[in-house]
């Protein structure tokens, strides 16, 4: 599957934008609750339909998945945008660095295929930020260039994780370190993007916290593994935007297999 470069620098250039808008409007915020008791800003709201406008017009044929829009799930659509315009959005609205804007890529089989992600404020330790390209067939791009993974991903000694998974695991056997940055989409990234961190350990989400950052990582060889080690995949449940029924874990297989030793699901 390959999509329409130029429509896609369209979007990528609409994201951006919308990456710095959410930077200044960051120390400006009104933040409500939804039904879920979890939290939604204006932000959140805006650049949903900024985005979702942008691709609906792009591409009518495509099917769109969304946190904050209700959507028409299309089976036969020969790929599904899957958007979450703020993944973070309790870190965001504290003031933290660690959010983004997460575009996800699905194919004709319902399988993550491309993304992009913009974390304005997080990564690099650039004015940049950090943002990923990955078109569906093409090459994982960082800010402009191509990216592979660098680092040694064979000892566990650092990991990504989820801040409400603290009391799923058993880390009584692990003795590396652990980042929790407040986004799933960024835990997932994390042994793509820094050279330092081996896998991750992500709590049941949504499609929207899930398909870009997958995406990424498969790219690179990696992927998603339930508890019990077998690969993650995307139900008709989980695709009709409900949470998914269990934690997951990320990386490499080797890697993986590993922290399910080290860190077993209680």
């Amino acid at each position: 599957m390959i999509l329409d470069k130029t429509k896609l620098d369209l979007i990528e250039k609409e994201i951006r934008e919308c990456g710095e808008w959410a930077k200044v409007k960051q120390s400006d915020l009104h933040v409500k609750q939804k039904s879920d008791l979890s939290p939604v800003t204006e932000v959140d709201i805006s650049i949903s339909n900024r985005v979702l406008s942008l691709l609906k017009d792009l591409f009518p044929e495509g099917g769109i998945i969304s946190e904050e829009e209700t959507t028409e799930i299309k089976d036969d659509a020969p790929y599904t945008f899957v958007l979450d315009p703020i993944d973070g959005t309790d870190v965001y609205s504290q003031g933290l660095p660690s959010f983004c804007i997460a575009l996800g890529i699905l194919d004709d089989k319902k399988e993550p295929v491309g993304a992009m992600i913009y974390a304005p404020r997080f990564g690099n330790a650039t004015e940049d930020g950090l943002f990923l390209r990955l078109d569906p067939e093409g090459r994982l791009m960082l800010n402009g260039k191509e990216w592979k993974i660098n680092g040694d991903k064979s000892v566990v000694r650092q990991i990504a994780l989820s801040s409400s998974n603290i009391w799923r695991f058993d880390f009584s056997k692990y003795r590396g370190k652990v980042r929790i940055f407040g986004s799933t989409i960024l835990h997932i990234l994390a042994p793509v993007v820094f050279s330092g961190i081996q896998a991750s350990i992500n709590e049941p989400c949504f499609i929207w916290d899930y398909a870009a950052a997958h995406a990424v990582i498969r790219s690179q060889g990696m992927d998603l593994y339930n508890p019990d080690g077998s690969l993650y995949r995307y139900t008709e449940d989980f695709l009709h935007k409900n949470r998914s029924a269990t934690c997951c874990y990320g990386g490499f297989k080797d890697s993986v297999d590993i922290l399910r030793e080290l860190c077993p699901l209680r």
